[in-house]
């Protein structure tokens, strides 16, 4: 297939969706570096990068294995931390640690490294995003800990649960030189299955996106966030102490400026928020961080599953409003990640419209 958009002087003929003259830059790379010179900075590497992803888990291990069906063969580590205690300091099972000893994943147990948080800080009791700071932050302390022969240049990827990165984008991270740090995804957003699109407020049928900045150099990572991983998704580098370390950064060479990639049409990747059966999602309502106001968990009728059900059926969320408007798939054929669309017989529950769900599926 040709791309009826590559650029003159073209060295070789693009497969629909790449650009460039080496024709190895995609879509969403491509409309994101127009801010880069027209592209002309990217070089490809002569060795790859590695790139280490870190996340945390809770009851998430569906998505955990989409995860790695699309990206896993990119992923260099795989960093996931795991706790028996929630984000708001309840005692949980643990879902994944023991499905891994069974053998989950058997053919990515070699890249993950597993991390048991055993313990809860006390301030994040009444501060949720303390609490939520700490458990990202000793993810990534104890996983770094554990790898071996860690490069300066070596891309280090921070996602939630619900987050799939787009394989294209990544490969194209681990293999070009050229560009500025940190690296900002624009996901595309659905809430409670691939069926419904958020929409940008008071334009209901103009769809909304998650952009977060999830991507550094583990440089960057050491120099600028001081081992921190959760200051890269915050990422306040116009505020001390980071501001200091920014500008010393820049002084070695390193550019820094936040480049996003991914647009409306051409996405990162998806944001599949509350994409869960009723079960799950009245799971993850009483999991939630204590400062996740307001925190629907703490009302009993929140918590009735079909009242949920009724939430995935109109498209309501908790505060009876409907942000959510229906995907088209005839439209919008790849409306979802290519392993879910593979699966449609599993995965209904996340593809079918809300009037012909006939059933939920595994937590």
């Amino acid at each position: 297939m040709k791309s009826s958009s590559s650029p003159s002087g073209s060295s070789c003929t693009c497969l629909a969706g790449y650009y460039g003259r080496d024709c190895g830059i995609p879509g969403p790379v491509w409309h994101a570096c127009q801010t880069l010179n027209n592209c002309s900075d990217l070089k490809v590497r002569k060795t790859p990068r590695r790139l280490i992803h870190g996340l945390n888990i809770n009851h998430e291990l569906e998505f955990f294995q989409v995860r790695l069906e699309e990206v896993g063969d990119v992923l260099d580590v795989v960093i996931v931390g795991e706790s028996n205690l929630t984000a708001g300091g309840d005692a949980s099972p643990l879902y994944l640690l023991p499905e891994l000893r069974k053998g989950f994943m058997s053919g990515f147990q070699h890249k993950i490294i597993h991390i048991f948080i055993d313990h809860f800080p006390p301030e994040g009791l009444t501060d949720g995003w303390f609490a939520d700071t700490f458990i990202r932050d000793y993810m990534g302390q104890e996983g770094l800990k554990r790898i071996k022969g860690i490069r300066d240049d070596d891309l280090f990827l921070l996602l939630d649960a619900d987050e799939i990165p787009d394989r294209n984008v990544l490969l194209f991270l681990k293999l070009y030189d050229g560009y500025p740090e940190p690296i900002a995804l624009t996901l595309r957003w659905s809430i409670y299955g691939f069926f419904w699109k958020r929409s940008v407020s008071d334009s209901p049928h103009v769809e909304d996106v998650t952009q977060i900045v999830a991507i550094s150099t583990m440089r960057m990572i050491r120099q600028v966030y001081d081992g921190k991983v959760m200051s890269l998704r915050r990422n306040y580098l116009t505020t001390e102490p980071l501001l200091s370390r920014v500008e010393t950064y820049k002084k070695s060479g390193h550019p820094v400026k936040e480049w996003n990639i991914g647009e409306v049409g051409a996405y990162a990747g998806f944001h599949c928020s509350w994409c869960y059966s009723p079960e799950g999602i009245k799971l993850k309502l009483t999991s939630a961080q204590k400062d996740d106001k307001p925190r629907w968990g703490d009302f009993p009728d929140k918590l009735d599953l079909g009242y949920i059900s009724g939430l995935i059926q109109h498209g309501r969320w908790f505060d009876n409003s409907q942000p959510f408007f229906l995907v088209k798939p005839e439209q919008d054929p790849l409306y979802a990640p290519a392993y879910i669309l593979k699966h449609k017989n599993r995965f209904h529950y996340l593809l079918d419209p809300p009037s012909s769900n006939k059933t939920t599926s595994s937590t």
